[in-house]
């Protein structure tokens, strides 16, 4: 193959041991894209928390639940599911006679949770009221006792009518828990959803006004 005459180009030929970079091979060469963070004044960032689900953890994902007797609470909350979504809304105190009236709310044991790459979850954990034993509600309270001290992954039986738990058989190194408060979290979980007034728009659905 013979050796492209240059001085028929727009652009000079590259110099001796110059790579010529071609379209789609932009990120062949990573080491290009280094940036120097002190100078940027980056030195010393790290990512802030900015969100927080709510949510059960998933099947499939090992998680633990932190032990500290102040990062757990019970709360009374409101479950709305729409298009394969769901969210959950904390019912203040002087609102739940309206709630439990309109059948829109129950009690939880709400517990922070982070799975093995440290992304943090609050787990609402439906409590069986009036008396009455429920095994998906005590099963899911018992992992999440269980989660405290180790690995954990929880996954529903229909058939035998309550949660599994499977513990790691394995180390997997400690939780990376947020240094956080719980009221912090609290904040970035339910922001914007707390229902505190009659005309709070869960409520208006819930009569049947919108």
């Amino acid at each position: 193959m013979s050796t492209p005459d240059y001085a028929d180009l727009a652009v000079p030929p590259p110099a001796s041991g110059t790579r010529v970079s071609h379209p789609g091979d932009h990120f062949a060469d990573l080491e290009q894209f280094k940036v120097d963070l002190k100078e940027a004044g980056l030195e010393g960032a790290e990512e802030q928390l900015s969100a927080v689900t709510v949510r059960r953890p998933p099947p499939v994902t090992y998680f633990q639940v932190h032990r500290g007797t102040d990062m757990t609470i019970a709360l009374a909350l409101h479950e709305s599911r729409e298009n394969f979504t769901t969210e959950y809304y904390v019912v203040m105190p002087k609102m739940l006679g309206t709630m439990m009236d309109l059948r829109g709310a129950f009690y939880a044991q709400v517990y922070v949770a982070v799975d093995r790459h440290g992304a943090v979850m609050l787990w609402p954990v439906k409590l069986p009221t009036g008396g009455a034993g429920n095994p998906w509600y005590e099963s899911a309270l018992r992992g999440a006792e269980l989660a405290k001290t180790g690995w954990i992954r929880i996954f529903a039986d229909p058939g035998q009518g309550q949660y599994r738990i499977m513990k790691a058989l394995s180390s997997l190194g400690e939780p990376a828990f947020p240094e956080k408060t719980l009221s912090e979290l609290l904040e970035l979980a339910f922001k914007g959803r707390v229902i505190d007034n009659p005309d709070h728009p869960v409520c208006r659905k819930l009569r049947g006004e919108v």
